[in-house]
C-alpha cells in the first residue's frame, strides 16, 4: 500500500512538473517568436532608406484617373459590389490604379490573379471592419465597433485613451483599420508570397529591384518600409528627387511649405478623405490629424519595432487614418492571418477592367523590309 502511495505521489509530481515545463515553454516560445528581431543589434534597413516613387501620379493625374475609375465603376453589374458604400469602392479602385501606375512605370504589369487578390481583400474588409477605418478589436475579442462605414476624427482620437476608458487592451496584437491589422506585423517576418515579390520592388530602394546592395525583403521589412513611405509623404517627400523634411528643418519657410504640401498628398494617397466625414466637411482637420502623426515612431533598430505602447499607438494611428496603407499591409499578409479568408472576392470584374495590359513588343522595321 505504501509503495502504491509513493508511486501515485511521484506520478502526480511528474504530471505537475511536466505541465509547468510545458506552460513555461509555451511562454518562452511565444516571447522568442515575438522578439526575434532583437537578436540582431542593428537592423540593416534602419536609417536613410527611401522608396522608389517612379510612376507615382501627382494629385492632378489622380483626378484624371478618377474620371476613368468612375466610368468603369458604372459598368459593374454585380449587385453585391454595387451595394458597397461608393466611398469605400472609390478608395479601393483609386488606390489600385495608383499602385498599378507605379508598377507599370517599372515595366511590371499586374495579372488577373493580382486583381482577384485585391477583390478578396475588399470582400474581407466588409466583414473585418464593416468598412469603418476606426473599428478596433483586441486579442481577447473586445471590440470598439460601428456599422456606419464612414467615421470621424473624434473616434480616431480615442485610440490614445482606449486602455483607460474601455475594456480594450492596446498592444501589438490589437487589430486596427479596414482590414484589422495588428502591430506584430512590424516584427513577425513571414515570407512574402512568390507572386508578390515583383510587386514590391518599389520597397527595395530608389532603383527598385536593381538597387545596389539591396536588402532582401521579408514581410516585416516590407511592411515597415511601406509605413515609412506613407510617412515620407506626410514629411514632404512625394517625388523621386526629393528627400523627406526633417523636423528640425521646419523653421525654414521653404521646407515647411514642402512638408505642408506633403500632408495634402498623404491624405490623398491614403484615401483618408473617403473614409472620414471631415473629407467633405472640414478637410483642414484631416491635415492637422495627419500632421500630428507625420513624425511618430514605430520603434528603432536597437530596441526593435512595435515593442512599446508608444510604438503600438503610432502604428494604430497611421493604419487607421491611412486606410490605403491598411489595404497594402493586408495585400502583403498571408490569408491564413485573417478570420474572413473564406470570403468570396467582390467587384472582381471592375478590378479586371482597370487592369492595364502589357504593350506588345513592336517589331523593328529596316529599310530592306519596305516594298
Amino acid at each position: 500500500m505504501m509503495n502504491f502511495i509513493k508511486i501515485s505521489i511521484a506520478l502526480l509530481i511528474l504530471f505537475f512538473l511536466s505541465f509547468a515545463i510545458s506552460e513555461s515553454w509555451q511562454v518562452r516560445k511565444s516571447s522568442l517568436a515575438d522578439h526575434l528581431h532583437l537578436i540582431h543589434p542593428k537592423d540593416p534597413i534602419d536609417g536613410h532608406w527611401l522608396p522608389n516613387l517612379r510612376g507615382l501620379p501627382d494629385l492632378a493625374e489622380i483626378d484624371d484617373l478618377d474620371e476613368m475609375v468612375v466610368d468603369v465603376m458604372q459598368q459593374e453589374t454585380e449587385s453585391r459590389c454595387n451595394a458597397i458604400n461608393p466611398r469605400l469602392r472609390m478608395l479601393f479602385f483609386e488606390h489600385f490604379v495608383v499602385y498599378q501606375k507605379m508598377a507599370n512605370e517599372q515595366n511590371i504589369y499586374l495579372s488577373k490573379k493580382t486583381a482577384q487578390q485585391w477583390a478578396k481583400v475588399m470582400a474581407m474588409t466588409l466583414k473585418e471592419s464593416f468598412g469603418d477605418s476606426t473599428n478596433i478589436t483586441d486579442f481577447r475579442g473586445h471590440s470598439y465597433v460601428t456599422y456606419g462605414g464612414i467615421s470621424n476624427l473624434n473616434r480616431w482620437k480615442t485610440i490614445l485613451s482606449l486602455s483607460a476608458k474601455t475594456r480594450i487592451q492596446l498592444n501589438f496584437q490589437t487589430n486596427f483599420g479596414l482590414t484589422q491589422t495588428s502591430a506584430d506585423r512590424l516584427f513577425v517576418a513571414f515570407k512574402l508570397a512568390e507572386d508578390q515579390k515583383y510587386n514590391t520592388s518599389y520597397l527595395e530602394g530608389l532603383d527598385g529591384a536593381a538597387t545596389p546592395h539591396k536588402i532582401p525583403l521579408n514581410a516585416a521589412i516590407a511592411i515597415r518600409r511601406l509605413i515609412w513611405m506613407y510617412q515620407d509623404f506626410a514629411q514632404g517627400r512625394v517625388v523621386q528627387s526629393d528627400n523627406r523634411v526633417h523636423q528640425r528643418e521646419l523653421n525654414d519657410p521653404e521646407k515647411f511649405a514642402q512638408q505642408q504640401a506633403g500632408l495634402d498628398a498623404a491624405i490623398r494617397y491614403c484615401g483618408t478623405q473617403y473614409m472620414f466625414a471631415e473629407g467633405k466637411e472640414d478637410p483642414e482637420k484631416l491635415k492637422e490629424a495627419m500632421n500630428s502623426i507625420a513624425y511618430c515612431k514605430l520603434g528603432n533598430a536597437q530596441r526593435g519595432y512595435g515593442m512599446t505602447e508608444i510604438d503600438d499607438k503610432c502604428f494604430a494611428q497611421l493604419v487607421t487614418l491611412c486606410p490605403a496603407l491598411n489595404i497594402d499591409i493586408a495585400i502583403l499578409t498571408p490569408l491564413s492571418y485573417f478570420a474572413t479568408r473564406n470570403e468570396e472576392p467582390v467587384c472582381e470584374a471592375t478590378f479586371n477592367r482597370l487592369l492595364v495590359e502589357k504593350p506588345k513588343a513592336q517589331t523593328t522595321k529596316h529599310w530592306y523590309n519596305f516594298k
